[in-house]
């Protein structure tokens, strides 16, 4: 399939981008890594008068770990933040999501500003973004605004991003002490293959590590956009962990997930898969902060 004909700029300064994006009054397209954009265009499923590509804006590939927290760059790409030691070590959920992106070429590309705007119901960094509490700065010729990344998804393919907007950054606190992380994903094949369950999980334990204070789940491909369940949650929160209330949260997931079958999986399987994402991705995170499941 070809491409249809379309104009491209690559500005030399975000301010420069804004203005065209403005300019194109939503007409345009930013490009980041391409990976999903251009396949759209082949498709015809969006035809752009003008592209507009970030390639050259090299403040938006930074990868920053201030006191307060991490700064990712829209652009960085999956394989750079699925390798970084402070996102390894801190951020443990959002390492493991960009590692499951695609295979190793389409990981050299694709970013993870690319991955939230096309809001794909089985995109692997949203849950663990909204887990770990991120934020991201949109910026347009008007300035900029901060939105939490929990509830920018709309609807499958839609994001809160206004026509004139760029997704510049996301940024995610620093954890507080005795904090742990982890993403679990199920797929038909090890890798190049559409999620058919993913989980996010984030904990917060107490000084003593004996108990969970905090606790969230966020879940992928299992409604049209990413699906946090805080009452699994409150079935974690205050209790000690154990294999009995780590059940109880994953009965509890499987019971209030929407799923639904299609030709990758039956609904009863995907909702068994639900259970098995939960359980095992609360078992990595309280293990990862420190405390032990009994």
């Amino acid at each position: 399939m070809l491409l249809p004909r379309f104009d491209f700029e690559a500005p030399v300064s975000l301010a420069a981008a804004c203005e065209m994006l403005a300019q194109a009054e939503g007409k345009g397209c930013v490009m980041a890594g391409g990976t999903d954009l251009l396949a759209k265009m082949k498709r015809g499923s969006v035809a752009p008068r003008v592209v507009i590509s970030l390639g050259r804006l090299d403040s938006l590939t930074s990868i920053d770990v201030p006191e307060s927290g991490l700064r990712l760059g829209s652009c960085a790409t999956m394989s750079r933040i699925a390798s970084h030691p402070a996102i390894l070590a801190s951020w443990q959920a959002l390492a493991e999501g960009a590692g499951w992106v695609g295979g190793p070429i389409v990981r050299n590309r694709a970013t993870v500003g690319g991955n939230v705007v096309n809001a794909r119901p089985c995109a692997d960094t949203l849950p663990p973004l909204i887990a770990l509490h991120a934020r991201l700065e949109l910026t347009s010729r008007q300035g900029q605004r901060s939105v939490p990344v929990e509830g920018f998804v709309e609807s499958a393919g839609h994001c809160a991003l206004r026509p004139d907007e760029i997704l510049t950054a996301i940024e995610l606190p620093t954890p507080p002490p005795n904090a742990g992380s982890h993403y679990i994903k199920v797929t038909r094949r090890a890798a190049m293959e559409v999620t058919l369950v993913g989980c996010a999980a984030s904990v917060v334990l107490d000084t003593a590590r004996q108990r969970v204070l905090q606790a969230r789940l966020v879940y992928t491909s299992v409604a049209p956009i990413p699906l946090r369940i805080p009452a699994a949650e409150r079935l974690v929160e205050g209790e000690a962990p154990s294999i009995r209330v780590l059940e109880a949260a994953a009965n509890e997931a499987r019971r209030l997930a929407p799923v639904l079958g299609d030709h990758r999986a039956p609904q009863d399987y995907r909702s068994n898969l639900v259970f098995v994402t939960t359980h095992r991705a609360l078992k990595g995170a309280i293990e990862r902060a420190g405390g032990t499941v009994r």
